[in-house]
């Protein structure tokens, strides 16, 4: 029912002209085919399309205008309004009451299904808020709880610690310091990825450089491990990437790796083209625990942390990874470590000649 009479809006009329335009071509040509009860399910079509596409309001207008069509171009006589037979008139107040209730229902379930789909985003959104919440709790805390205790060690005991104390006590506030800001990065990335802010600023660049800065950055977390690259530097082509982008998805990866790792285990960088050279593909590959194949494209999910394979983590690092690499147009894969235990992550990336670059600008 009708809660309040107003005007149609344009989006309301123009369904309903539309769709009863298009039945009556639809009528038309099926006019010698079908009988006439069968040509009223036609337009019964158009108002449930109206209903479903635009609003209750619409429906009952083409309910009304398809009541006039098609009494007025099929019903005995033609062109006119008069109803000379009996059954036909029967069909008319029948097609009119029927479009009537179909048109309400399906207007009264799109509204349902509209509000069952809202609630269940809200649901979603309530489930990452409080997702991120536990994240930051637990993994912003961590290092926090480390600093502060390194930190009230040196002030406290100043006077009884030896300078190899003291080294490892600062050693051990620069690193949380470090893991804490990457930690707040990766939330800063995630937001930004998911409000669609992330700005590619494109430049060239080599892996060299990448590999290098990304070493650099987890110098700690790589500590006890042999770092291994299976390429030749200054052979690979230059990415033409948002550097500080890339250099994040990369430290993603392989802080993860690292975490995963044995002590004294291996981390190998195997990096190539394809034979078109229109792609760069760089593997990591640890020789941690390994990812079960039904769980391989779940890591890349938000807040995935696989269970409870590791103490840290917030599970938005590959996440991040992925989102960043889909960015620049790349993919991002988890396979099992093709020379034994351990995980491979294969990352994607298209190359760009520096000349049609250069072109095109």
């Amino acid at each position: 029912m009708i809660a309040t009479w107003r005007l149609p809006t344009l989006h309301e009329l123009g369904c309903a002209l539309l769709f009863n335009a298009l039945a009556l071509l639809a009528s038309w040509g099926l006019y010698t085919w079908l009988a006439l009860a069968n040509l009223s399910l036609v337009f019964l079509s158009a108002v449930l399309a109206c209903a479903v596409l635009a609003s209750r309001f619409a429906a009952l207008i083409s309910a009304l205008l398809g009541f006039l069509t098609f009494n007025f171009f099929f019903t005995v006589p033609t062109f006119s309004l008069i109803v000379a037979e009996r059954e036909q008139l029967l069909t008319l107040c029948f097609f009119l009451l029927i479009a009537l209730v179909v048109g309400n229902v399906a207007s009264e379930s799109r509204r349902r299904l509209s509000a069952l789909s809202a609630a269940r985003l809200a649901e979603e959104q309530e489930r990452l808020r409080s997702a991120l919440l536990a994240s930051v709790s637990h993994d912003l805390r961590t290092p926090l709880s480390s600093i502060i205790g390194a930190a009230s060690s040196l002030r406290a005991l100043d006077a009884q610690l030896s300078d190899s104390d003291r080294r490892a006590l600062l050693d051990s506030v620069l690193g949380e310091s470090e893991r804490l800001d990457r930690y707040i990065q990766n939330l800063l990335d995630m937001t930004r990825l998911g409000h669609g802010e992330l700005k590619i600023e494109r430049d060239w660049i080599s892996l060299d450089d990448l590999i290098a800065t990304v070493r650099r950055r987890l110098a700690g977390a790589l500590q006890g491990l042999t770092l291994e690259l299976r390429f030749a530097p200054g052979n690979l082509p230059l990415l033409y990437v948002h550097p500080a982008l890339i250099e994040q998805a990369l430290v993603n990866v392989l802080e993860n790796a690292a975490r995963f790792s044995p002590p004294g285990g291996v981390i190998e960088i195997l990096a190539f083209t394809d034979d078109a050279a229109t792609s760069l593909t760089i593997a990591m590959t640890d020789q941690g625990p390994g990812i079960e194949p039904e769980r391989r494209e779940k890591v890349f999910d938000m807040f995935y942390t696989g269970g409870d394979r590791s103490p840290h983590g917030s599970g938005l690092g590959l996440a991040i990874c992925k989102g960043m690499v889909g960015a620049h147009g790349g993919q991002v894969r988890a396979e099992a470590n093709p020379e034994g235990q351990g995980t491979r992550i294969v990352i994607t990336l298209p190359l760009y000649s520096p000349t049609r670059e250069a072109r095109d600008e």
